[in-house]
């Protein structure tokens, strides 16, 4: 169990919601557990949830497609679609309801699904909702010793300050993920994204930089606290995010 848990950094002093991020973690390493995978959930292949159980998920993702304020499908007031163009990936996301969302070793994502080379798949949000994503890539990525995925991860919030980022601070080598605004604002590896200072990841204040956000259209990118903070915004009310796993 993790002595110290996730916590999250509050964006500009005009977000109500704030971006969750990858500060603060501390712990003890934790101990793989395994589930079964005889019936794994819609979207989530039985080899991909065999990987999962065995590098310590506490479980797979329900994969809701209705009533949920994350789910399937694109019927809801937000959409994302994630697309995998070259690599059989696993989308991994979470809402953050509590301080511990973001480790999966202790705490089920929300959604786990295979997205095979060339596929992708749409997902509906809920205004209010705040949360990240990940990926598992070609079974190969592990959790880190803290039990989060290691790995870069998108970030995001939803409604009338909806705003995502991209985040390399769980892994500065971590694999490349892009997520475009329908009003034109990229967040990628080299825009409105966190980077580490030093190192290979980071977390504490004054670790980590928000590079290439200011000259990106729709930005809400804020310098003025002891650490930046924001990213893209112009996807509130009915917005979309492309989002690419590559």
């Amino acid at each position: 169990m993790l002595s110290k848990i996730f916590a999250v950094v509050l964006g500009a002093a005009s977000l109500a919601a704030a971006l969750p991020t990858f500060h603060n973690v501390t712990g003890t390493t934790f101990t793989a557990a395994g589930f079964g995978c005889d019936n794994p959930p819609w979207g989530l292949s039985r080899d991909d949830c065999n990987y999962l159980s065995s590098i310590g998920f506490t479980g797979p993702g329900s994969n809701p497609s209705g009533g949920s304020n994350i789910r399937i499908g694109n019927g809801g007031p937000n959409t994302m679609t994630f697309s995998s163009p070259n690599t059989d990936v696993v989308l991994v996301m979470w809402e953050r309801v509590d301080d511990a969302s973001a480790f999966v070793a202790v705490n089920r994502p929300r959604l786990t699904w295979s997205l095979p080379r060339g596929s992708s798949v749409t997902v509906s949000l809920d205004n209010g909702v705040s949360g990240a994503w990940s990926a598992i890539y070609g079974r190969q990525t592990r959790l880190a010793w803290t039990g989060i995925v290691e790995n870069t991860w998108g970030e995001f919030t939803t409604g009338g300050s909806a705003t995502v980022n991209i985040s390399r601070e769980p892994n500065m080598g971590g694999n490349n993920f892009v997520a475009h605004v329908s009003t034109g604002c990229q967040a990628d590896m080299d825009h409105c994204s966190y980077v580490c200072k030093q190192g290979n990841s980071c977390w504490q204040s004054g670790t980590y930089n928000l590079i290439g956000c200011t000259e990106q259209p729709n930005n809400n990118a804020y310098f003025g606290g002891a650490d930046p903070s924001g990213g893209c915004q112009g996807w509130s009310n009915n917005g979309h995010i492309d989002a690419y796993f590559y």
